[in-house]
């Protein structure tokens, strides 16, 4: 398809996903985090499409993304879009919630999958255990999302936003920070009230319980003004994932890529450079 950008629409069980795809070359598959839509790739979307075949779309009620009507799955509906767009073992680019599906997809699919690149990720089975101070390492996560949720089912959105924002993204300013205000208002019905992530399920044992069966090149980003459970987390998974790397990215929160643009760029270039080599 040469450089030119196209979008669409993947019928889904009970939905429609929104995505978009430009370039040729190996492939390259853009997740999103839960506080977020598609466009905080719009930087890397670009740039990418210069020399590989890159994909992003929205989950489930996100940007143009269709809210979940019945219960469905968000690995699912990753295999799918890869499947539709006959991507051969793309890398695979997960922040956070994107990432969690990322891991859940390479676990439950693994020939689907050429490497993965996680940003401060979640998993499937995460407990309070998996970090030292258990649950009080959690606890300023705990009181800020408490406090951002409430002041959104008040209607009180700015308050709301201002909150994720010291929780999640203290590092950014300008027109990244503006890009974050705009698509958390965008998405308050799923990032507040979990609109479609309510009714999310999922096939197979969770990832905290199988890690080590991880068999693709996987490298872990995470940045040192991220919530201060996630360098614990990151560690953990590396761990437990063969062969897996953490770098924790100084001056970074929890959208990395916009407060760390130039280390997450190299750290991509790391990553294109370590899975297959298939084309699309």
């Amino acid at each position: 398809m040469s450089g030119k950008r196209s979008s669409s629409v993947l019928e889904v069980p009970g939905g429609k996903i929104a995505y978009e795809e430009a370039g040729q070359g190996s492939s390259v598959v853009l997740l999103h985090e839960g506080i977020a839509d598609r466009r905080m790739w719009n930087r890397e979307f670009a740039s990418l499409a210069k020399d590989h075949h890159v994909t992003r779309y929205d989950l489930r009620g996100y940007g143009g993304s269709t809210a979940a009507t019945a219960p469905f799955s968000y690995v699912r509906d990753l295999k799918a879009l890869i499947d539709r767009l006959g991507l051969e073992r793309p890398l695979i680019v997960g922040p956070s919630m994107g990432g969690s599906i990322a891991l859940d997809l390479a676990l439950e699919s693994p020939d689907t999958v050429g490497s993965l690149l996680l940003i401060a990720p979640g998993y499937s089975g995460m407990d309070y255990d998996h970090v030292p101070g258990g649950k009080a390492t959690f606890e300023r996560d705990e009181t800020l999302s408490k406090a951002a949720a409430n002041a959104w089912s008040s209607g009180r959105l700015d308050e709301a936003t201002e909150y994720l924002r010291q929780l999640w993204a203290s590092a950014l300013e300008g027109s990244a920070l503006r890009l974050f205000e705009t698509m958390v208002r965008d998405n308050a019905a799923e990032i507040f009230g979990e609109r479609s992530g309510q009714l999310a399920t999922r096939d197979g044992p969770p990832a905290a319980s199988r890690l080590n069966e991880v068999r693709v090149p996987t490298r872990i980003l995470v940045g040192d003004r991220d919530n201060p459970a996630m360098p614990h987390l990151a560690n953990y998974l590396a761990r437990g994932i063969p062969g897996a790397r953490v770098e924790l990215i100084a001056g970074a929160d929890h959208l990395l890529n916009l407060s760390r643009p130039d280390a997450f760029d190299a750290a991509l270039r790391a990553a294109l450079g370590s899975g297959p080599r298939n084309r699309r």
